[in-house]
Order: C-alpha cells, then sequence, then structure tokens
C-alpha cells in the first residue's frame, strides 16, 4: 500500500485515486474514493496489456460477470469501463485480508471457523453460479475475511454457464488451461468443459488447506500438482471428523457426484450467530490495514502491511503453517517414556497455490511419481477414498479412550522402520483377485504408506484393499506417541474390537456404506487398516487379514 506517485493518475472515471493497494503481473488495484466520499478499489489494466484484443475481451467478460452478482457475497461493482485506454473496473473496497493471508500469518484454523468459512463459501457459490456463472478461480487468495462473513472475490477468468459447451472452454487454448493449479478441479485441469461443480472441488481444497496450510494436490511443480488434482486420491487425515466427510464429497473427481452448494449448507447445518466471526489475528490485520489506509488518506507515509488482496492476480500461495502438538491423552495407551518432539514433516517446495498461470494439461505423469494414491477405477472412487481417508498421516488433539489395548505392558513400543511394497506385503494374505495396477507405495523421512487392492473374480467391484501407514524419523516412543495419537482420534467415532490377541490397540469402523466390514489396527508406529466387502464372515476374514499383514512387515531388531 503506498502513494500512486506524482506520475500516476489523479483520477479514474469519478473516482479520486488515493493510493495504489497492490500490483499483480496484469493490472493494479489503486484505492479511490467516490464523489461520496466512498472507498473504493479500482482495478486497472497495465497499459502493455490493454493493447491486446483478447486481454481485453477477457477483462470485459470480467465486468459483465461481476455486475451479474450480489455484492451480498462479493465486491459489488460500482462502475466500469473496459472500452477505455486503460480498461478499468470499480468496486466497494471490502476490508479484510485473504483467507491465505490468515493462514500465513497466524496458522491453520479452527473446525468452528472452518464451518463458518465452509458455509460462507457454499452461500457465495450459491450466488455466483445463481447468476448463471462457474468463478474458475477459487483459492485462498480470492477469499476475504471481512468482518460481516466471506466474500469471494476477482471473477476475471469467471464464466458463464451456457458458454461451457463441448470443445470450447472458454479462455483457454487448446491443450491448455488457466487457473490456480493447486485449487483447479480435475476438469479444469484437463481443459474440460466447466460447470458449477467446478468451484465445489476448488471450495473443498480450501478448507484443507485452511486446516493444513497447503493445498492437499500441491506438488514439487506444476505439472505434478495438475496430475495429482487428476489422478491422485488426497489424504484427508488432518480434517477433523465432522467435516471430513463434506471434504470428501467435494473433493470427488466426478463432477456429478459432488454436492451442490445448497446441498452443502444443508450438510454443514445452521451456523451460530457471532458478534466476532473470526480469530483475534483477522481484526488486528484489520485494524492494521484500516491504520495504513487512513495514514494514505491524510497524506502520511503508509506502512508496509498485507494489503487488501481485492481484485489483485495474487502472489504465490503462503507456506504451510505449521502443526499444531497434539493435546495431553487422557488415558494413555501404555507406559511409554515421554517423547521426543514430532519430528520436522518433509515440506514440499511446491507452489501450493500459486498465481493464476497458464499450463500445460498433464496428459502424462511427471517424471517423480505421485506422492499421493493413484485415482481409482470408475465407480470404486468412494470405497477407496473412506478408505484412504482413514489414514492418519498427522496427529490430531485427540484423546485415545475409544479403542481397546491388547498387547500386555512393560515393553517398549513395537518399532517398525519400513513398509515392503504391495508383491512382498500381501505375499502371506489369504485374498484373491489382487489388482496389481492399483498398487500404491510412498516413502518419505517421516512416513511410509502401502496400499493394496483385491477385486472379485469378473467383476469391477473392489473386494478388498489393505493399508500399511509407519510414521517413522524420530526415535522409537516419539514414533509410537505420534501414531498412537492419530490413531486414536480416528477412532473416536468406532466400535472398540476387544481380545483380538495382536496389536496395541483396534476398532472397527461403526458404519462405512462401501465396505462389509473395516478393521484398524495399530502395533508401535504401524497401523494397518483392512477393508472388505463379503456376504458372510467378515470381521473373522478382517481379523485374520490383519494379523498376518501386520506380521508381513519386519520390525526393527534393535
Amino acid at each position: 500500500m503506498k502513494h500512486v506517485g506524482p506520475d500516476g493518475p489523479t483520477h479514474v472515471g469519478p473516482f479520486k485515486v488515493a493510493g495504489v493497494l497492490g500490483q499483480g503481473g496484469m493490472g493494479r488495484v489503486l484505492l479511490c474514493a467516490g464523489p461520496d466520499g466512498r472507498l473504493v478499489a479500482v482495478k486497472q489494466v497495465l497499459t502493455h496489456y490493454a493493447d491486446d484484443a483478447g486481454f481485453r475481451a477477457r477483462f470485459r467478460r470480467e465486468v459483465v460477470a461481476s455486475r451479474k452478482v450480489s455484492g451480498a457475497y462479493t465486491a459489488a461493482v460500482m462502475d466500469a469501463d473496459p472500452d477505455a485506454p486503460t480498461p478499468w473496473l470499480a468496486s466497494v473496497f471490502v476490508a479484510g485480508p485473504s483467507l491465505g493471508a490468515v493462514v500465513k500469518a497466524d496458522g491453520v484454523l479452527s473446525e468452528a471457523v472452518v464451518h463458518r468459512l465452509a458455509a460462507g463459501l457454499a452461500s457465495a457459490l450459491a450466488e455466483i453460479h445463481r447468476a448463471g456463472l462457474v468463478h474458475r478461480d477459487l483459492k485462498p487468495d480470492n477469499v476475504l475475511l471481512a468482518e460481516d462473513g466471506v466474500r469471494v472475490i476477482d471473477l476475471g477468468i469467471a464464466r458463464a454457464t451456457e458458454d461451457e459447451t463441448e470443445g470450447e472452454t472458454g479462455l483457454t487454448r487448446t491443450g491448455w488451461v488457466i487457473g490456480s493449479p493447486a485449487f483447479m478441479s480435475p476438469e479444469q485441469a484437463e481443459s474440460k468443459p466447466l460447470t458449477p461443480a467446478s468451484d465445489v472441488f476448488s471450495l473443498g481444497s480450501m478448507l484443507v488447506m485452511a486446516f493444513t496450510g497447503s493445498s492437499p494436490f500441491a506438488g514439487t511443480s506444476t505439472l505434478q500438482t495438475l496430475y495429482d488434482v487428476v489422478h491422485s486420491t488426497p489424504d484427508l487425515s488432518a480434517v477433523p471428523a465432522g467435516l471430513r466427510g463434506i471434504v470428501e464429497r467435494c473433493l470427488a473427481k466426478d463432477p456429478a457426484a459432488r454436492p451442490t452448494p445448497a446441498q452443502l449448507l444443508e450438510l454443514l447445518g445452521p451456523v451460530a450467530p457471532a458478534g466476532l466471526q473470526w480469530p483475534p489475528a483477522v481484526y488486528r490485520m484489520l485494524a492494521a490495514q484500516r491504520a495504513d489506509i487512513d495514514g494514505l488518506l491524510s497524506g502520511g507515509t503508509a506502512t508496509a502491511v498485507a494489503p487488501p488482496e481485492q481484485l489483485l492476480e495474487p502472489d504465490p500461495e503462503p507456506e504451510p503453517a505449521p502443526e499444531p502438538e497434539p493435546a495431553p491423552e487422557p488415558e494413555p495407551e501404555e507406559p511409554e517414556p515421554a517423547p521426543a518432539p514430532a519430528p520436522e514433516p518433509v515440506r514440499d517446495e511446491a507452489a501450493q497455490a500459486g498465481p493464476s498461470v497458464v499450463a500445460a494439461r498433464p496428459d502424462t505423469p511427471p517424471t517423480e511419481p505421485s506422492a499421493t494414491p493413484p485415482r481409482p477405477a470408475p465407480g470404486l472412487r468412494s470405497r477407496t477414498v473412506a478408505l484412504v481417508a482413514a489414514g492418519v498421516l498427522v496427529a490430531t488433539g485427540v484423546g485415545v479412550g475409544a479403542y481397546a489395548l491388547d498387547r500386555a505392558g512393560g515393553t517398549g513400543p513395537a518399532a517398525y522402520p519400513d513398509v515392503p511394497a504391495c508383491k512382498e506385503a500381501t505375499r502371506n494374505l489369504q485374498l484373491a483377485g489382487r489388482e496389481s495396477k492399483e498398487d500404491f507405495h510412498s516413502a518419505t523421512a517421516n512416513q511410509v504408506h502401502t496400499m493394496c487392492s483385491w477385486y472379485e473374480a469378473g467383476s469391477t467391484r473392489r473386494s478388498a484393499l489393505v493399508r500399511w501407514d509407519v510414521k517413522r524419523g524420530g526415535d522409537d516412543a516419539a514414533n509410537a506417541r505420534l501414531q498412537q495419537v492419530g490413531f486414536g482420534a480416528d477412532a473416536a467415532g468406532g466400535r472398540r474390537a476387544n481380545n483380538l490377541g495382536f496389536g496395541d490397540g483396534a476398532y472397527w469402523d461403526s458404519y462405512n456404506a462401501e465396505w462389509t466390514c473395516v478393521l484398524s489396527v495399530r502395533q508401535g508406529n504401524l497401523v494397518v487398516r483392512v477393508g472388505l466387502y463379503r456376504s458372510g464372515g467378515c470381521e473373522d476374514k478382517a481379523k485374520a487379514v490383519a494379523k498376518a499383514a501386520l506380521a508381513a512387515v519386519p520390525a526393527d531388531a534393535g
């Protein structure tokens, strides 16, 4: 936020220029005052883009789109001139930091705040879609947390749904996509025609970002990210159980399987009214922003506070916030020494959201393999997600009293340094019909995952799924404790599995529409999850498979 300078404009249309709120790659946003003194944000295209007929057409489209949408959940348009020598669009100035700026400055959000955020975003999308538009660039920097609620801004690449005909994807060139890769939908990443369901997928990715600090699809490169959006199953273990199922539905690869904004609001339920809707950091940022604007309007020197991202092509997405420390357990599972601090997670240096970009389509996988499970076969996706989502990859602060303890105390935790890939891990599992094409194995310094699938003979129905998860990177006690806390959080809604004769703790999923039974067993720093679809004897079979699956992983001899 700064003064416009001696060479800058004094007026844009009827608005008096007070300063520069910010500048992106394609334009700048000016803080202006209307004839009645109201503050206005004026988006102005940079001069060298004004001569580009295609870009001017895009800007004209933005003006039309912005005028269609009510200001209740966006920044209401006051005036515009897309045909001026330097095109401009004026909207009501919305005070408030972006979601991305808040997470970057203050860390991840609580479940109650994300629930409110989700309801606000669903309401905003309902209004945008009611106007016949698809936003197409919904991401943390395009969501403002205003005092009275959520505002969705920057309709720069919004598109009328009737224009999304087969073979015509709006402003994209054949084989290229426009948007923010980490928050795109699969169909957008593949440059296919878009429907309002595309925005719902982006909403789901943003909710995960609010809990974790990064997109669930952030890869080590733009191409990796696009490939993951299209082909990978996201890890939702950091999403609290109360919202995980909703987020899971938003992130369905099939657009038809995602809820509409209205259905989302029904799933979320009512949100309690509150005078202060956001964390204290939001109001601190608002106060700093107002002080900066006051200084600018009074002729003083503006300080370098985070400007409102309103209508800007934003800077790259914030780095992930650190994970919160797990809360103490109300009922310790077993006598274990106090753990060392959890090892630092390996952080991708990927563009977690990045500016809106034009990127190649992800028709082939990148050189580096995806670090998330592959996309399952059509019709089977929800079964895979249901079990994969149960994989605990991030510790949460919930107690572990919900599941039984089977291993006798007095010994240290079992320690597993690695998990074999499917070919070795399944050697002694008494299951028929393994589909090796869906084998998944990934390993980092802090965790290892293997997932293997089986199918009924002559059928496309998955009959079994077994997943192994190992925590590593710290000492044995710390690794086991990290796994224990996350496992206990996941078990909170389950049913105890008592007297198995193996494992440190176990539980059954209380209800799973896709599997007949799902058994999860923890032993030290290893968790095994078995999902079976069978007509009879499911639990006995799951116990036998889980026991064999644990035995398939060599423990540390030390």
